[in-house]
C-alpha cells in the first residue's frame, strides 16, 4: 500500500485537487501521440502512470475502445476520475488504482501500452522505463512525456532554476538512448506545443491567488507558491530552450 506523502507532497496535491490538468498537455497531443503507435492493437489493455484527474486516461478510453488501469498515488484524483468516468459512461472500461508507479503492482505482460504525462519523473525517467518494461510483451508500445532541453546551452536563468527544481533533466538525444537503454525501440517523439503548457500554467497562475489567501500563515505553503510563480515566469522568459517532449517506444 503506498504511504502517506511527506508535507511537501501534501502541499502539492491540495493545490492541485483543485485543477483538472496537473501538467502541460492536451488531449490533442494525447491523440498524436496515439496515433504514432503503429501496430498497436484493437482495443488495448492501457495502463496510465501517474494519471492525476484522469483526462489521458479518459482520452485513451474514448479512442481506443480498450480497457484503461489508471494509477496514481493520491486518492482524490482518482475518485475525481472515477466520477468523470461515469458521466462519461466509460467507467467499465476505466479501473483506478492507488499505487507507487515506482513499484506497480501488476504481473508481467499485463499490458499492451504503458502510458505516463508529465508523471514519469517522479520514478526517474530510465529508472521508471525500466520498471515498466516487464508489464509489456515484446512488441507492447510506452508513451511517457518528460520535460528536455532542446538547446545545447540554455538561457542561465533557466539553467540555474531547472538546477535546482529538476537536475536530472536532459537532452532530447540522451533521453532516447535512455528509452533503448529500458529495452524500448524507439518509434518517435514530439516537443509538446506552447499552447500545452498555456492550457497548464493560466489555471495554475490562478489557482496561485486562492492557494495562498487560503494559506496566509504557512511559509511552506507560501514557499510553494512562490516556487511555481518562478517556474512560470522562467517559462515566459526562456521557454523555447526546453519543453514536454513525448517518447514513444515499442519494446524489444
Amino acid at each position: 500500500m503506498a504511504g502517506d506523502p511527506d508535507p511537501l507532497m501534501a502541499l502539492m496535491f491540495s493545490f492541485y485537487e483543485g485543477l483538472q490538468r496537473k501538467a502541460p498537455g492536451s488531449e490533442a497531443s494525447t491523440l498524436k501521440a496515439l496515433a504514432l503507435l503503429h501496430g498497436l492493437p484493437p482495443k488495448p489493455r492501457s495502463v496510465d502512470f501517474g494519471c492525476g484527474a484522469g483526462l489521458a486516461s479518459l482520452a485513451l478510453a474514448r479512442a481506443t475502445q480498450g480497457s484503461v488501469t489508471a494509477v496514481d498515488i493520491h486518492e482524490p484524483f482518482l475518485k475525481q476520475l472515477a466520477a468523470r468516468a461515469v458521466l462519461e459512461g466509460l467507467s467499465d472500461r476505466i479501473t483506478t488504482v492507488r499505487a507507487d508507479m515506482a513499484d506497480p503492482p501488476f504481473p508481467d505482460g499485463s499490458f499492451e501500452l504503458v502510458w505516463s504525462e508529465g508523471a514519469v519523473y517522479l520514478a526517474g525517467f530510465e529508472q521508471g522505463l525500466k520498471r515498466w518494461r516487464r508489464l509489456l510483451r515484446t512488441g507492447g508500445f510506452m508513451a511517457v512525456s518528460e520535460l528536455s532541453w532542446l538547446c545545447e546551452v540554455p538561457p542561465r536563468r533557466a539553467a540555474d532554476f531547472w538546477a535546482t527544481e529538476y537536475p536530472a533533466m536532459t537532452s532530447v538525444e540522451d533521453n532516447l538512448a535512455k528509452v533503448r537503454a529500458a529495452d524500448f525501440e524507439p518509434v518517435g517523439h514530439f516537443v509538446l506545443p506552447s499552447g500545452d503548457w498555456e492550457n497548464y500554467y493560466g489555471p495554475v497562475q490562478d489557482q496561485l491567488a486562492v492557494f495562498r489567501s487560503k494559506n496566509p500563515d504557512s511559509g511552506e505553503a507560501q514557499a510553494f507558491a512562490d516556487s511555481l510563480q518562478r517556474e512560470i515566469d522562467v517559462w515566459k522568459e526562456c521557454g523555447g530552450s526546453y519543453g514536454y517532449v513525448f517518447y514513444l517506444g515499442r519494446a524489444s
